[in-house]
């Protein structure tokens, strides 16, 4: 009986299956050993995949290197991204060019000293999908052009144009013509106009006269502007037998930023007819006569300005830095004012206004009140008392102002920072005598201001009472 008992419980232990614990165990090896499985078809299959693309990547690239070595013309093999769409994968194929002169320098145009040589091509192409780690496939040659491009008796006249970005800009025509101001000048009419930029913002005159030249770049009305602000640049040039004369232009759409002259200023203020305004960027600051414009009694300006990143701090007159031991005139720049008033305050140039579409900004001219019966206003530059903090002007304003609308005697005037004199005229062409000077009495400034030297000079402080 045992014994069967025995063999009983052998048979139910062999019949139990098994536990919980080893089908969990059997089920995280069956998983780990799936990942693996579908990890190395997924890397196997990625790794065809950036293969076949490599691959693809590498004959569209000596493709392009094809078409450029059988280019009739190597001034038209030019930069440029273009893509292509194969068995579903997008590729974008990147060319960069260059020229190598005779200096051996290789740059954009082939600026520098010597003329240009050969032209090198640089192909890369990258696609959709491709791993950061994979570096895009690359193709180079050097092109020679099929005839000389130069000879030793001329020269060549190189322009490059670019945005304010740096970036190439295409399709701006170019001009030449022998400048008539140099005498002696050997220069001679270029026979073929040149080009218009190409993609790489360069345009080529090749075997010109050895003289000098002038070069002007884009057209009227093109709605663009220098970085010099000249709306049509034109720049003189000299052309040497053996070398290239480069020309670069910094040449972009004109921004036109709309300013508020003396916000919130009473109805009828007068404003000078030509008011000389500064636009200061991050480099030389920019001085231009504009005409204010009234409309509903709030006067604006607008002036065409090279779009630089870093905007331009403005206010009215015209500034003149210190250079040369010539005449300056600093007074209209607030952050020319470093010399604390009484309550411990220095000027500070107002914050800079955008060169974007739509920009607005405002340019602070204090108003003072004159009482007078006399129809014409003259606004002179003057010298305070050295006790006051003014950094003066030296090269000195003088500012007209139309026709005053004064009622009741009292006109109201617009004036940029500094120290002023105040003539007013019965006639508007009146000379400007001692008599016409409108004295202290008659004039009323605004709260917090220093005050009169003698009995007739006053200044309009930008450092706050």
């Amino acid at each position: 009986m045992n014994r069967i008992n025995t063999l009983l419980r052998q048979d139910e232990t062999r019949d139990s299956g098994f536990t919980l614990i080893e089908v969990l165990v059997a089920m995280m090896v069956f998983a780990i050993i799936s990942v693996v499985v579908a990890y190395s078809l997924t890397l196997s299959m990625t790794l065809t995949r950036t293969s076949r693309a490599s691959e693809v990547a590498a004959n569209l690239a000596a493709q392009q290197v094809d078409v450029a070595r059988a280019t009739p013309d190597i001034f038209d093999v030019t930069s440029g991204i273009v893509t292509q769409t194969l068995d579903g994968t997008t590729y974008t194929i990147t060319k960069s060019v260059g020229w190598v002169n005779s200096a051996g320098a290789a740059s954009d145009c082939g600026s520098g000293s010597g003329i240009l040589q050969n032209k090198t091509l640089n192909v890369s192409v990258s696609w959709d999908g491709k791993n950061p780690s994979t570096t895009p496939v690359q193709a180079s040659t050097l092109l020679a052009p099929a005839g000389p491009i130069n000879d030793p008796t001329t020269g060549t006249i190189i322009v490059h144009v670019t945005t304010a970005s740096g970036a190439a800009l295409s399709g701006v025509p170019v001009a030449i013509k022998v400048d008539t101001s140099v005498s002696p000048n050997t220069a001679t009419a270029v026979s073929t106009a040149p080009d218009p930029t190409d993609s790489d913002g360069c345009s080529y005159v090749l075997k010109v006269v050895p003289g000098t030249y002038v070069v002007t770049v884009g057209k009227t009305g093109d709605g663009r502007i220098s970085s010099k602000q000249v709306q049509v640049p034109a720049a003189q040039t000299t052309v040497t037998a053996g070398q290239s004369s480069v020309l670069d232009v910094q040449y972009d759409t004109a921004a036109n930023p709309v300013m508020t002259l003396s916000p919130g200023a009473p109805a009828g203020t007068m404003f000078p007819a030509a008011l000389p305004m500064t636009y200061a960027p991050q480099g030389d600051p920019y001085s231009t006569n504009v005409a204010p414009l009234t409309v509903a009694a709030v006067t604006t300006a607008t002036t065409p300005l090279f779009p630089f990143t870093s905007g331009y701090s403005v206010f009215a007159g015209q500034y003149v830095p210190a250079a040369g031991g010539q005449p300056q005139c600093l007074s209209v720049d607030p952050g020319q004012w470093v010399n604390p008033n009484a309550s411990g305050n220095v000027g500070q140039r107002p914050p800079a206004v955008g060169v974007t579409p739509g920009s607005t900004g405002t340019v602070p001219m204090p108003v003072i009140r004159i009482s007078t019966s006399s129809k014409w206003i003259v606004a002179v530059s003057a010298v305070a008392s050295a006790a006051i903090g003014d950094p003066g002007c030296a090269t000195g304003m003088t500012l007209r102002y139309g026709q005053s609308p004064a009622t009741g005697g009292v006109a109201n005037v617009a004036l940029p920072y500094g120290s002023w004199k105040i003539y007013a005229l019965s006639n508007q062409n009146d000379a400007l005598q001692s008599s016409a000077l409108v004295d202290a009495t008659k004039i009323t400034l605004p709260a917090g201001s220093p005050p009169f030297t003698g009995a007739n000079i006053f200044t309009i402080d930008p450092r706050q009472p």
